[in-house]
């Protein structure tokens, strides 16, 4: 069975980075994926303390929820990132987790261990212009390919006014789903 994971980026529940996940991960169960999702903003995740202890054997020594997310992280096929954008950049949720995975990192760029092929997608949301996703958009690429994952696909959502926008507007909510749809799929 194909495995999505999700990592909810907002501190905002039901806000519209939690909404077009949600609809994403929805598109991922319909195509018969196993969904994990994990809200990022409800777990314990401290930073990282650039100890590089993670070089020797890939694993972080910061015992933490960190744990879960590592263990879904590599078994998953398919991975979607959703964050708000603020001041230009990826949540700071988000952030943190994203800075955590140095130890995934190390697993393939230091240590040279192979996962098997996993397909990534990302779901940025904003008030803000399209342009202010570009920081964003580029680190999380950057993301999924340090850790083994194919970034396919970017879904970028502009003039976000408000926590319910995203709900109001079924053409967004499809494009999510489809997103899902799509990672989960054979390609």
């Amino acid at each position: 069975m194909t495995i999505l994971v999700g990592l909810n980026g907002s501190p905002r529940r039901g806000g519209n980075s939690d909404t077009l996940l949600a609809e994403a991960l929805a598109g991922g169960a319909d195509s018969g994926a196993e969904v994990l999702r994990f809200d990022l903003a409800l777990m314990d995740i401290a930073p990282c303390r650039a100890c590089e202890a993670c070089l020797s054997d890939g694993e972080c020594v910061i015992a933490d929820d960190m744990a879960d997310l590592y263990r879904a992280l590599e078994k998953a096929d398919a991975i979607i990132v959703a964050s708000p954008i603020y001041f230009s950049g990826m949540s700071a949720q988000t952030k943190v987790a994203v800075d955590r995975c140095q130890a995934l990192w190390a697993r393939r760029q230091v240590l040279k261990l192979s996962r098997p092929p996993a397909r990534g997608g990302i779901i940025l949301c904003a008030a803000q212009p399209r342009a202010r996703f570009d920081n964003a958009a580029s680190e999380l690429r950057a993301f999924l390919y340090g850790i083994g994952v194919d970034p396919e696909r970017t879904l970028t959502f502009p003039g976000m006014e408000g926590p319910s926008a995203a709900r109001e507007r079924p053409d967004l909510l499809s494009q999510a789903r489809e997103l899902g749809r799509a990672l989960t799929s054979c390609p």
